[in-house]
This record gives structure tokens, C-alpha cells and sequence, in this order.
């Protein structure tokens, strides 16, 4: 660190042989730069901010009616549309830059120009998230006014033109997608009721399969089986009970024998009395020759009495009905009525059971079209619910959008709110001369400095007798002083205070160009002009 600083020491030495070139190309440097500075331009800059309210009445309202948009989301985007070279264009056209710009070159200078000079942006802070700032610079404040208030409007609208264009966009592609699912729907309903017509007689039943009609046929058949067997169990039952019965107590029987003989006794005796009066070709004659035939027939097959038969001309309401009604075995005639019933109800379960049977044949012939038929329908089936499904789902969202683009075509959706209008500004803006001028004077005095450095190494002196002794490798004995005139004396005694007198009024002139700018710079115009 030592040998650092008296390094420096032997720089500063070397170069404070060379003072006045320092000061004087300090000073020169400064007044050029100054000078330099105060003839650049003024730049004017117009800048606007814009609130975008996204908060309003119209969104709790429509929350799962519409799209919800991220309308943050879209004004952000529209910031990089803003700055594309066909928007530029137009900002260019309505800020009248392109005035006198007849040749492509100079048009394409002019938007690159803005590109590089406008500014967008958003204030620190929670508070600006939703505020949108848009500044331009340039060195005539109309003009920058101008081109703000056209980025200002190309903003706004294009914002809102931008959603109502998605909307659109949205809107004509539903439709299109919508048109073409109508097709397909009607397209698989025609295909559905033309199978339908087709296969009228072998389409399964409503809700039930082919397999699931066969085998609820069957196991029907099975319990009219079981049914049949349980009526024909009693059908016997009871024509056993009825042959271990009487049909009659034998009130009316003869001596001769049994009841029938009595009645066949009767009836003979009746066909003689009408003998006596009538042929044997007389109705009634014959009618009891067939009686009397019947009821031998009975007594051969073993009846011991007929209960349907009466004498010819008997009155039953007579001794001899009451008699006959009170001969009769009641417990017989039921068990006959029942055997009767029985058999009735055995023949209508035997027809259903034929019925029964011949469904199961008709099914089973139709083993192997219906089940083609039913996967072919369900394939039919299936393609137009898939088809209906998408249909419905098309046409909820394009209601969904058309309420969406209706929402934001209204003011309340989305409210852009200027908080701060574009202006033509009064002051400049830049450039900051305050650090131009201090960059200036350092730049001043630093240039001074190393300069004399450098011309202190391009002509080297030893300043200490350890410097000669080191470079010459040679012991030094002593060191002599300047000789100079003693009326130079005072002079070289004065140098510093001097040196420090020239840095001082430079550093004054300094703080007198930022003082004076105004007036500096209207007489620098006026010379220069």
C-alpha cells in the first residue's frame, strides 16, 4: 500500500510540472462541452393516464351466464398491439408526421422513430395495477401532445374493437360448428326411424333385449308349467272324490230295484199310455223312446239314477220335483261343479301355455337376426346422443356468447376512465442539463489531470533523491535546490494558490451556466440562428 501511494505521490509530482497544460485543456473541455450541451435540444414530453374500470353492476349478474373475460388480461395485450408498425402507421397519419414523408425510407424512419420514443407503462404500487400510462418525447410539445392523444384514442378502441371482434369471431365459428352438428343430428335421426322401418317386427321390446324377452318367456312358460301341473293334480283329485259319491240318497227308488228302474219304469209307462192314442212316428212317443234308451244306457254303464232326466209332462214344481230336488246328493253336485271349473280353468292354461310356447319359437327362430338388430340400434342410438349431446352444448354456448358480446358492448362492462389527459407541455422534459454539465465538468477536470500525468511520464524527472537512486543503481551523495532569480521567487510561491484560483473560477463559471441556462442558451439560438 505504501509503495501505491508514494507511487501516486511520484505521478502527482511528475504531473504538477505540467500544470497549466492541465488547467488550460480543463477549461477548454469544459467551455466546449458546455457550450455543447446548451445547444442541444429540448425535449418535450406529453404523457396521459388511463383507469381501466373493470368493476361493474353487469358481472355478479351475469356470472355463469356469460364468459368470464380477463379484460386486464386484453388491455394488456392491446399494449403490444399498440406498438405494431400498422398502429404506429396510424399514429403517424393523425399526428401529421408523415407530412412531407412521400418516399417508403422516410416513412419507415418516421415509425421507427415513435417505436423508439413512445412509452407505455403502469404506476408502482396496489394502486396502478389497472392504470395504464402512455408518454411520448419529442422536441416540439404539439407534437407530442398529438401523437398521445392518437395512441390515447387508438387504444380505446381498439380495446373495445378487439373484444367485440373475438366475440364475432366466436359467435360466426359456433354457428358454423352449430350448422354442421344440426346435420349430423338429422342425418342420424333419418338413419334411426329408417332402421326403425325396416325392422319393424324384430325390434326388441321398450327397455328390454332380445336375451332378457327370451329368457322372461321361458321362465313364464316354467310357471305355467308348474300351474298347469297343480290344476291337473286337482282335477284328479276331485274326479277321485267324485266317484266315491252318490248323486242321489235313493229316496225315489222302486221295489223292483234300484232308482233307475224306476224312472225307465216310468217312462215306459207313459209311452204306452200314448200309445193308446198316437203312433210310434208321434214327437213325443219318440222323445221317450229316446229317453227311455239314454237312460238303459246309464244303467248298463252303472248309474243307479240320471238327475237330468225327467218324465215328459212332469211338473217340477210338483210332489214328485220336490221329491227329485230333495233325492239329490248336494256334496256330489259340488264336487262336480268344481271338476267342472277345474277342467275349464286346465283348458285355458293349456291354451296359454301353446301361446306361451309358440312366442318362445318365434324368438328363438330370431336367434340370430335380433341380436344384430339390437347392437345396430344401439350403435344408431348411440351416435345420435353423441350427436344430440354436442348439439345442445353448441347451442347453450352460443347463447353464452351472444349475452357475453350484448354485456360488453355495454358502457357498464368496462369504463376506460382518463385520469389525466394529454397536455401540451410548457417545460421541457430534457435533456437534464443540471447532469449533463456536471458530467461535463468532470470529464473537464479529469481530462486536465491525466493529461498532465501523461506528459509527466513522456518526459520523466526525478523528483527524490530515492527515485535516482533506484534507477540508476548509484548511491547519491546529496541534492541541490532550483536556483532560480529571486524575483521569480514569488511567482513560483504563488503557483498554487493560482492553480486553485483557475479550478475555482472554472467551478464557478460552472455553477453560473446552470444558473444562467435560459438566458445562455436564447443567446447561443440567437448566434447561432
Amino acid at each position: 500500500m505504501q509503495e501505491i501511494i508514494a507511487l501516486a505521490l511520484v505521478m502527482l509530482r511528475a504531473a504538477w510540472r505540467y500544470r497549466w497544460f492541465a488547467v488550460s485543456a480543463a477549461w477548454l473541455l469544459a467551455i466546449l462541452g458546455w457550450i455543447g450541451v446548451q445547444l442541444i435540444p429540448d425535449k418535450f414530453e406529453s404523457s396521459t393516464q388511463v383507469y381501466v374500470d373493470t368493476e361493474s353492476l353487469l358481472k355478479p349478474l351475469l356470472s355463469g351466464l356469460a364468459v368470464n373475460r380477463d379484460v386486464m388480461g386484453q388491455v394488456g395485450m392491446m399494449q403490444t398491439v399498440m406498438l405494431s408498425r400498422p398502429n404506429l402507421e396510424k399514429v403517424a397519419q393523425q399526428s401529421d408526421l408523415m407530412l412531407g414523408k412521400t418516399t417508403r425510407v422516410n416513412q419507415e424512419e418516421v415509425v421507427d422513430s415513435l417505436a423508439r420514443r413512445i412509452k407505455l407503462g403502469r404506476p408502482d404500487g396496489q394502486a396502478g395495477r389497472n392504470t395504464f400510462v402512455v408518454s411520448f418525447e419529442d422536441d416540439d410539445p404539439k407534437v407530442a401532445q398529438r401523437v398521445v392523444r392518437a395512441l390515447l384514442d387508438t387504444f380505446m378502441e381498439d380495446s373495445l374493437g378487439l373484444k367485440r371482434s373475438d366475440a364475432s369471431i366466436a359467435q360466426r365459428f359456433l354457428q358454423s360448428q352449430l350448422k354442421e352438428y344440426e346435420q349430423r343430428l338429422t342425418e342420424a335421426e333419418n338413419r334411426l326411424a329408417t332402421f326403425k322401418q325396416q325392422n319393424v317386427g324384430i325390434m326388441p321390446g321398450t327397455g328390454n333385449a332380445y336375451y332378457q324377452q327370451l329368457e322372461t318367456a321361458t321362465a313364464q312358460m316354467q310357471q305355467l308349467r308348474q300351474v298347469y301341473s297343480q290344476m291337473a293334480k286337482r282335477r284328479d283329485e276331485l274326479d277321485r272324490q267324485l266317484k266315491g259319491e252318490e248323486p242321489t240318497f235313493g229316496l225315489m227308488g222302486s221295489p223292483e230295484g234300484s232308482p233307475i228302474d224306476g224312472q225307465i219304469a216310468r217312462f215306459k209307462a207313459q209311452r204306452d199310455q200314448l200309445m193308446l192314442q198316437y203312433t210310434s212316428k208321434h214327437p213325443q212317443v219318440q222323445s221317450l223312446n229316446d229317453t227311455i234308451e239314454r237312460l238303459e244306457g246309464e244303467k248298463q254303464a252303472g248309474a243307479k239314477i240320471s238327475s237330468s232326466v225327467a218324465a215328459p209332462g212332469a211338473d217340477p214344481g210338483g210332489d214328485q220335483g220336490l221329491m227329485r230336488s230333495l233325492d239329490m246328493n248336494p256334496v256330489y253336485q259340488n264336487l262336480r261343479l268344481q271338476l267342472s271349473s277345474a277342467d275349464a280353468d286346465l283348458a285355458a292354461i293349456s291354451g296359454q301355455m301353446e301361446a306361451q310356447q309358440r312366442l318362445i319359437g318365434e324368438l328363438q327362430s330370431r336367434i340370430n337376426s335380433v341380436p344384430e338388430v339390437e347392437a345396430e340400434l344401439s350403435r344408431l342410438d348411440r351416435d345420435y346422443e353423441v350427436n344430440k349431446r354436442q348439439y345442445d352444448t353448441l347451442l347453450e354456448r352460443l347463447e353464452s356468447a351472444k349475452i357475453s358480446e350484448q354485456a360488453e358492448q355495454s358502457s357498464e362492462n368496462v369504463k376506460f376512465r382518463v385520469i389525466e389527459p394529454p397536455t401540451v407541455p410548457l417545460k421541457p422534459s430534457g435533456p437534464n442539463r443540471i447532469l449533463l454539465n456536471s458530467m461535463v465538468l468532470l470529464l473537464a477536470l479529469g481530462s486536465g489531470l491525466g493529461l498532465a500525468i501523461l506528459l509527466g511520464q513522456l518526459h520523466p524527472t526525478f523528483s527524490t533523491r530515492d527515485a535516482l537512486q533506484k534507477i540508476a543503481r548509484v548511491p547519491v551523495i546529496g541534492s541541490i535546490t532550483a536556483a532560480v532569480r529571486k524575483t521569480f521567487v514569488p511567482w513560483y510561491r504563488r503557483q498554487p494558490v493560482m492553480i486553485g484560483g483557475a479550478v475555482s473560477l472554472l467551478i464557478a463559471v460552472y455553477l453560473l451556466n446552470i444558473i444562467m441556462t435560459e438566458p445562455i442558451r436564447a443567446a447561443l439560438r440567437s448566434v447561432a440562428g
